[in-house]
């Protein structure tokens, strides 16, 4: 039967990038799956990470650059809106976002 399990919680609003949680520990108290919603309103970029599980990332507006290093150098994969760019659990990347108005879905 459906059910309602949480609902929308936001765990980042600093300096034009918020993020909002739609499932995950804290909107649903459950880590099996993560979903987000993202929005960012002016020019930033969020810090290198290196997640311990996969992610998807589905850029809904705007543009998007993920910066990755390969054989010691830095490289950078450009998206665009309707993109979706897979990470592998390990890899150490950072967001980057050249413009405001991107929009964008985090799934892992």
């Amino acid at each position: 039967m459906p059910k309602v399990i949480g609902c929308s919680q936001t765990v980042v609003d600093h300096e034009g990038l918020v993020i909002n949680e739609l499932s995950g520990n804290v909107a649903t108290k459950d880590d099996t799956c993560s979903i987000g919603y993202v929005t960012v309103s002016e020019p930033t970029s969020e810090p290198w990470l290196t997640l311990d599980y996969d992610e998807y990332i589905c850029l809904k507006k705007g543009l998007m650059e993920l910066h990755y290093v390969d054989d010691g150098s830095e490289k950078c994969l450009k998206m665009k809106e309707g993109d979706t760019a897979f990470i592998a659990r390990g890899e150490r990347f950072r967001p980057v976002f050249p413009e405001g108005g991107a929009e964008y879905i985090p799934v892992c």
